[in-house]
């Protein structure tokens, strides 16, 4: 009898302790074979989806307000590049996340469309989509999605292509991290000091739209009020140098000793913004972080569709 009177008074105290399943904020995937709502391997590495979340307070005339959005990515193992050890135990590999977006809100009911760019690496990426209200209460939803790129583990540098976006909106990815490949849109990139530090080059349409590479010390970062960017507490001093490569010598950069030696035969000026882009034309780049590699330029935009294909080879961090 004591045993059951027990078991009463503890099952009684985590009812009071659970909180009620009608309560608080709810979040949502809208799912339409245009948004990601669900795992999925991704089949293009670096490849760029969408998905879009609908959020409210289910009271929408005396519940609290919405008042945080936090979207958060963990990728297993970590963004950039690494040289393998063996033998490889995918448990023991490095692990990075960043904060995409922390957001605060006045609103009742929320819908938002978030774009943004895979990793360009083998492995997983987990996203999480949290919604907080004014009482402190919490609602998420997350999805997973998973890279196979055959020669992570055999080839001794990085290459991926980047596809960049003119900056035409908050949404387009314009930003890129050279040394994982990762893009990232304007959104993330404004108030986020963290993705701000991974930033190495910025796709620009310039004078008659003509598209160029600018680095973060460029002194385009902050007087051009299109990209919506002021004072930043710290930029990557990205290096970028001309080349006379072709895009025969890209390919013939084959290892990262080739990769090396064509940033060091490039020109001896280094630029932080380049001119008008030139279909082959090659750009060798050294980052913050001392990897090195090669851009080649491999698509230029149409009228129709203004993005830049850039094809990108750069040394492992080891």
């Amino acid at each position: 009898m004591r045993l059951s009177l027990f078991l009463l008074s503890l099952l009684s105290l985590l009812a009071a302790c659970t909180p009620d399943p009608g309560s608080g904020p709810r979040i949502d995937f809208v799912g339409t074979s245009r948004f990601v709502s669900n795992n999925r391997l991704v089949t293009a590495p670096g490849d760029t989806f969408s998905t879009r979340i609908f959020a409210d307070n289910r009271d929408s005339a005396n519940g609290p307000l919405l008042q945080r959005l936090v979207i958060t990515v963990k990728y297993e193992p970590q963004s950039s590049p690494f040289i393998y050890p063996s033998p490889y135990d995918p448990e023991n590999a490095p692990k990075d996340s960043v904060v995409y977006l922390d957001s605060l809100l006045t609103v009742r009911k929320l819908a938002y469309q978030f774009t943004f760019g895979t990793r360009t690496t083998s492995g997983r990426e987990s996203w999480r989509f949290e919604v907080t209200d004014a009482d402190g209460n919490k609602a998420s939803r997350r999805f997973e999605l998973t890279t196979r790129k055959t020669d992570s583990l055999t080839v001794p540098y990085h290459e991926y292509v980047a596809r960049l976006q003119a900056p035409t909106s908050q949404r387009t990815l314009s930003f890129l991290d050279l040394d994982a490949g990762l893009l990232f849109p304007n959104t993330a990139v404004r108030t986020n000091p963290i993705i701000q530090q991974r930033i190495d080059v910025l796709y620009f349409p310039s004078f008659g739209n003509a598209p160029i590479l600018v680095t973060p010390s460029d002194p385009l970062f902050t007087t051009n009020p299109i990209l919506g960017i002021r004072a930043w507490p710290a930029r990557n001093l990205t290096v970028l140098k001309q080349t006379p490569l072709l895009a025969t010598g890209f390919a013939g950069a084959i290892n990262p000793q080739a990769i090396t030696t064509a940033f060091a035969n490039s020109q001896n000026t280094t630029i932080t913004r380049t001119g008008a882009l030139a279909l082959n034309q090659v750009y060798a780049f050294q980052t913050t972080g001392g990897q090195t590699g090669l851009i080649l330029v491999e698509k230029l935009p149409t009228s129709d569709r203004p993005t830049v294909d850039l094809r990108v080879r750069v040394t492992k961090q080891p």
